[in-house]
């Protein structure tokens, strides 16, 4: 596999410097014209259509492209679409019974990217011209799209955008209950998501129950799954891009859903006729019902988004953005502690300039702060600032984060165009950790050892990066992207390089081949190097990426995607266990130091076809084969990796069947092959503030001693809603049923024969531990279930 991507790529980058060698600038041009076909370099417009009085969408409003002298009519929904256009500024003359006369807007089309516009007609009886700037993203490999009108209406996604996007191929999640996203192969902490250019550095409560971001002000969310540019830097596998509305339509609008477990809310506003607003945000309240019979603080999350965006002047474009989450629990009493506090908040200022025709520069300054403060054992209630000083296990950490960061882009020729960028951070970090453990495991309480310990560092992150990345298209139906990438961490002290190219090929069918290889660098995790039995010496590791893929569009509203990739993995952290040596006094070390001994890969095939007819109608059909394996030391055999699920597929759709869309009914049904044993430290991850990625919350000690498999799943679940008005208020009834037929997946766990011998018999406090039944047997996943509800809308 991996020598046949090699070749692929090789011949791809080499194609067109072989033509270019055979031949001078006038004989190419006269190849060009009369023995190679011209295949058009196209793009796509789609948009829709409101009446300004009114502010909703207008059915059967003509829209004409003067250019081309191309007509089409809105549907229900006042949707409209152009497909295959060449590159180039146009003008859209729309026309409509409610209108006296028609409305111009000016749309750029670019070479594969699909300009996304919306445009508001009134009743005026002058001409009138409204300038948009569509959303153009230039051609990626392993991109792939969902838009935030769909990802609200998935079936069991609860209106949660990092749910929803499991539907997509290659991205999977460990069980129904702790659902960090892993993608191709790849752990949960090797994704890195921006919300609006902001790290979102906490994207899930309480380690994956569900995100922190608000679904209904999101505009588009884009997932990079392999093989991308320079543009994404340091410490990530993959990204995700959320990106949320800087316009509306109407004056105001918002979402309420008023519940008795965790009320939320959200309201966007125009501000004037350049600015727009809105602020989102959620929190529990059975606490407070709940508060009145028991003394403890129940697991409790809250979360906010807020955005100001403003057009400054016709260059200028200034956004203003906050968010934030926090996590919480608390069953101390006089006796023990059990207190749990984990949450962020992120500010940030970004200044996006077309400062020339053929320069622009997006340029974002963000602040974030981290915490984590978890105490559990003997003592009192804790708060954020005073670990108990007779804790068994107490950590403090605290991470404000300043980040600079800079975009541009530069078109040197119609054909080429220089994107160049940079990246500063500062991060002064701290952290304290107070445990007293028992050095070996024993179920009777007099034979146990005991070792207390302090662990605390201050450290100053510093962290600079920059690409340069160049985009080429020497031919209509040829384009290339080359870049590399230099990032520094003083943690590691060390400077990464890290090429990066691409090459996109349209055949004469239309279909789009690309190629790509990437080298992609992660630091080690500060724990690792920074405390007592860290590794000063440890490097990062080191992915590289090799990716086919195929696009074909089937029709204007149906595409399809093919992809072939394969990652080789070196240098990866981590330490070997000995499980034996904790349930004996002989003091044989139970860990060896951390190294950069591991290696590893990834090997997989995806299919996606997905079908679209506006907002009318989705579906989907995907599938995702991976292969994931690993070793720790290089004489050690390969084992399967957790986030090995061999086969993920997945079949959806959504209809809105009225002739309005006021009734929508969805279904998604989906399959995911099981894994074998991993450790358990694996599955409970919790959000580092350190690092801003994830990382188990047990020890890998803790989860050497029981490891655990899943086995394969499917299940269907069904949604259905309708908007409807009721004492002349907009509301939406929804109904959903989750794991439709009632399918069965457990998780099995597999101890040490040592462990087993131990506590076979052991009881804790009146209760049997039964260690000794490896079979599949503890539920991960939602049995039969449904829930209804209402939100109001407006």
């Amino acid at each position: 596999m991996k020598f046949c991507l090699y070749s692929a790529l090789f011949i791809g980058l080499m194609m067109p410097f072989l033509v270019f060698a055979q031949t001078n600038t006038a004989q190419e041009r006269v190849l060009e014209s009369t023995q190679q076909p011209v295949l058009p370099a196209t793009g796509d417009v789609e948009g829709t259509i409101y009446s300004q009085d009114t502010d909703t969408p207008l059915v059967a409003a003509e829209v004409h492209c003067i250019e081309i002298d191309v007509s089409t009519r809105t549907d229900a929904s006042g949707n409209f679409q152009f497909i295959g256009i060449p590159p180039g500024t146009y003008t859209l003359s729309i026309t409509h019974k409610t209108s006296k006369t028609p409305t111009t807007a000016k749309v750029e089309v670019t070479t594969g990217a699909t300009t996304q516009v919306k445009i508001n007609i009134g009743t005026s009886v002058q001409l009138k011209t409204v300038i948009v700037e569509g959303q153009r993203l230039p051609p990626t490999i392993s991109r792939k799209e969902m838009r935030g009108s769909e990802l609200i209406r998935i079936p069991s996604a609860g209106r949660d955008a990092l749910r929803a996007i499991t539907t997509l191929p290659g991205i999977g999640v460990p069980n129904d209950f702790l659902r960090a996203l892993h993608i191709r192969g790849s752990a949960p902490g090797d994704t890195r998501i921006y919300l609006d250019r902001t790290p979102l550095s906490y994207p899930f409560h309480f380690g994956g129950f569900f995100s922190t971001t608000h679904s209904d002000g999101i505009e588009d969310i884009y997932v990079y799954a392999a093989g991308y540019g320079a543009e994404f830097g340091l410490d990530s596998q993959s990204v995700i891009d959320i990106r949320t509305r800087e316009r509306l339509n109407k004056q105001w609008g918002g979402v309420l859903d008023v519940n008795f477990i965790s009320p939320y809310g959200f309201f966007e506003t125009k501000v004037g006729e350049k600015g727009y607003a809105s602020i989102a945000g959620r929190f529990t309240t059975y606490n407070l019902i709940l508060g009145l019979f028991f003394g403890w603080t129940f697991p409790t999350w809250s979360d906010y988004q807020l955005k100001f965006a403003y057009q400054l002047t016709e260059k200028h474009h200034l956004t203003l953005n906050g968010i934030g989450a926090t996590d919480h629990l608390d069953f101390s009493d006089t006796e023990s502690s059990a207190y749990f506090k984990n949450g962020f908040q992120a500010e940030g200022i970004h200044l996006r300039s077309h400062l020339t025709d053929r320069l622009t520069s997006h340029l974002s300054l963000t602040h974030s702060y981290n915490f984590l403060n978890v105490n559990f054992g003997s003592g009192p209630n804790q708060d954020e600032t005073s670990p108990g000083e007779k804790s068994i296990y107490s950590v403090q950490v605290n991470v404000p984060t300043y980040t600079l960061r800079e975009d541009l882009s530069y078109k040197l020729t119609p054909k080429l165009q220089l994107e160049p960028g940079f990246l500063f951070a500062f991060s002064p970090a701290e952290s304290t950790t107070h445990t007293v453990l028992p050095e070996n495991i024993s179920s009777d309480d007099e034979k146990l050892i005991w070792k207390e310990e302090f662990d605390t560092f201050n450290y100053s992150f510093q962290q600079a990066e920059g690409y340069l990345q160049a985009r080429y298209d020497p031919l209509s139906f040829l384009s290339v992207a080359l870049g590399v990438r230099l990032d520094y961490l003083n943690l590691t002290e060390e400077l990464s390089i890290q090429p990066r190219g691409s090459l996109s090929l349209t055949l004469p069918t239309t279909s789009i081949l690309r190629f790509a290889y990437g080298r992609y660098e992660q630091s080690p995790l500060a724990y690792q190097i920074l405390k007592t039995d860290g590794n000063r010496n440890l490097k990062s590791s080191v992915a590289e990426h090799y990716v086919v893929e195929l696009e074909h569009k089937l029709s204007p509203q149906t595409e399809l995607k093919f992809a072939l990739y394969y990652k080789d993995l070196r240098k990866l952290v981590n330490r070997s266990i000995n499980v034996n040596a904790l349930f004996d006094d002989s003091g044989t070390p139970v860990t060896t130091p951390y190294r950069n001994q591991g290696t590893g890969y990834v090997n997989g095939a995806e299919v996606f076809l997905r079908h679209r007819v506006s907002e009318k109608f989705v579906g989907w059909i995907s599938y995702a084969y991976t292969h994931a394996e690993r070793r720790e030391t290089p004489d050690a055999s390969y084992n399967s990796f957790l986030f090995d699920n061999t086969h993920i597929a997945s079949l959806g759709a959504n209809y809105s069947y009225s002739p309005t869309p006021k009734n929508d009914i969805g279904a998604k049904w989906q399959y995911v092959s099981g894994t074998s044993a991993v450790p358990l430290s694996t599955l409970l991850m919790i959000q580092d503030p350190v690092t801003l990625g994830m990382h188990p919350l047990l020890s890998d000690v803790a989860g050497a001693i029981a490891p655990a498999a899943f086995q394969a799943y499917h299940r269907l679940d069904l949604r259905l809603s309708r908007k409807r008005t009721q004492w002349g208020i907009p509301i939406t009834e929804f109904i959903e049923v989750w794991n439709v037929y009632n399918s069965a997946n457990k998780i099995k766990f597999s101890f040490p024969d040592n462990f087993v011998e131990e506590f076979q018999n052991a009881e804790f406090e009146g209760f049997p531990l039964d260690v000794g039944l490896p079979e599949y047997r503890s539920p991960v996943r939602f049995p039969f279930n449904f829930t209804f509800g209402a939100t109001y809308e407006f």
